[in-house]
């Protein structure tokens, strides 16, 4: 038997108004006896800012993602189609440990009688546990490539030629031959799913910046009911939400829709973070879990998101496979691909402006001061200058050993390198070097204070 998604006893296009009850569990106000007793209150709270941090960070990566974090029931629910011997599974590379990991995203427009979905949106994404950086690489659906065993076609069908369970298997073998790179694991979710996530959120804002009037893309909404939105800032519910992403009536069709597709995702999870919506995240969940499906289980996921669980919305990173429309294909433009895609396995900025061209500035810099050298005071002092420099200061701390003579500025990719020299440059001393993976610090940039310091900073002030 094929994947499927299994359609609900009972649907719920609604999310419970504030104060009552939701349908995961009573997380919106405690019940009177959870509030008799402090503990299990406290054990209560902890467990939806846990649910809220994850699905949060998850909405980075994809709205499918939501579907992974509740209760072990729902990873039945999801893993249902996708067993651990299928295709599939065999289909993906396993990733390393702690290093930089892709996932092929896809929203699927199944069909009545069909046993298997055309993929209507295709995102790769390759997330940095170490940088906490995503980059997400949309690819047109009519883009003609070579579907192995099928020969030249649409990218879009290779979904629906791989038959119900083989599938997502040849999708993933047709998308690494096109991007010559290795996908690790894999996700889809259906319109459905898509519209219950938005719904239970409660609507996501969006300024939308073309007036969209497309029965096509509508053609989920009863009576094409939201085959027309408005130019302007506005609340889209779910129904409306699905005909932003999926409408291609513009002159450059699938390139517009992909830009759309790609401010829905950011607003989305700029707006799950607040935190009047944080108790809704769990109902997301649920909603989302029967019309998802993925290789991945609750725990795989769980350890992705505590390694990027302190991932910010500017650290998602888009950009689009271009190419010529020569009907009924786009033809890629493959120099523009090659770069893209060095640029999204190198972790680098997608935008082709060296960012020496970019100016930086100081109060968009995070950085970490350790004291190397083990002398009283020199970490606060450094510390010091660089906020008076305008520079955002985290942890102020000592490093793993005093054995630092020279002060060092580390970056850990050349996206930051940048900010590094910016930083040195503020120092009476610091020698910029790269991390390679010898430094652990979640900030842009760490300062590692030598014993080269308080010299440094008499000859300073000395020449004042």
């Amino acid at each position: 038997m094929g994947k499927h998604y299994a359609p609900r006893s009972r649907s719920r296009s609604r999310v419970a108004p504030r104060g009552r009850t939701s349908s995961v569990g009573r997380i919106v106000e405690p019940s009177p006896r959870l509030r008799a007793h402090k503990q299990n209150r406290n054990r209560a709270i902890k467990r939806a800012v846990l649910v809220a941090v994850i699905a949060v960070a998850l909405l980075v990566v994809g709205v499918a993602a939501y579907a992974f974090f509740t209760v072990r029931s729902i990873d039945k629910t999801i893993k249902a189609g996708v067993g651990s011997n299928s295709q599939t599974v065999a289909a993906l590379t396993k990733p390393v440990p702690k290093q930089p990991f892709t996932i092929l995203l896809m929203g699927s427009d199944a069909r009545p009688k069909e046993e298997a979905a055309r993929a209507d949106t295709i995102i790769v994404a390759r997330v940095d546990p170490q940088t906490k950086q995503v980059a997400m690489l949309s690819i047109p659906r009519d883009t003609r490539v070579e579907i192995p065993g099928h020969g030249i076609s649409k990218i879009n069908a290779a979904n629906f030629y791989g038959g119900a369970e083989g599938g997502p298997a040849l999708m993933i073998k047709t998308v690494e031959g096109f991007l010559g790179i290795k996908i690790n694991h894999y996700m889809e979710v259906n319109f459905v799913g898509f519209q219950k996530a938005v719904d239970a959120l409660g609507g996501v804002w969006i300024d939308v910046d073309t007036t969209i009037d497309d029965p096509k893309a509508a053609s989920h909404s009863p009576h094409l009911r939201a085959q027309h939105i408005d130019k302007g800032y506005q609340l889209l519910t779910g129904e409306y939400a699905l005909t932003y992403v999926r409408s291609r009536a513009f002159p450059d069709a699938d390139f517009t829709r992909m830009k759309h597709q790609q401010t829905f995702f950011k607003a989305l999870a700029e707006q799950s973070s607040r935190i009047e919506n944080l108790p809704k995240l769990p109902a997301i969940a649920r909603e989302v879990a029967n019309y998802t499906a993925t290789d991945m289980s609750v725990g795989e996921m769980i350890d992705i998101i505590m390694a990027i669980k302190g991932i910010k919305a500017t650290d998602l990173q888009t950009a689009t496979i271009t190419g010529t429309w020569k009907s009924p294909y786009v033809w890629t433009d493959e120099e523009e691909k090659a770069r893209l895609v060095a640029a999204f396995t190198a972790g680098r900025a997608f935008d082709a402006t060296s960012t020496a061209d970019v100016p930086l500035v100081p109060s968009t810099i995070s950085i970490t001061v350790r004291n190397g050298a083990g002398e009283e005071g020199v970490a606060s002092s450094a510390s010091s200058i660089l906020r008076a420099a305008g520079f955002t200061i985290g942890e102020v701390g000592n490093a793993n050993q005093f054995v630092y003579d020279k002060t060092l500025v580390v970056y850990k990719d050349d996206a930051n390198k940048a900010a590094a020299d910016l930083v040195a440059s503020k120092l009476p001393t610091g020698n910029v070097v790269a991390s390679r993976g010898m430094y652990e610090f979640t900030s842009d940039v760490l300062v590692v204070v030598g014993k080269d310091w308080k010299a440094a900073v008499a000859g300073t002030s000395s020449t004042q």
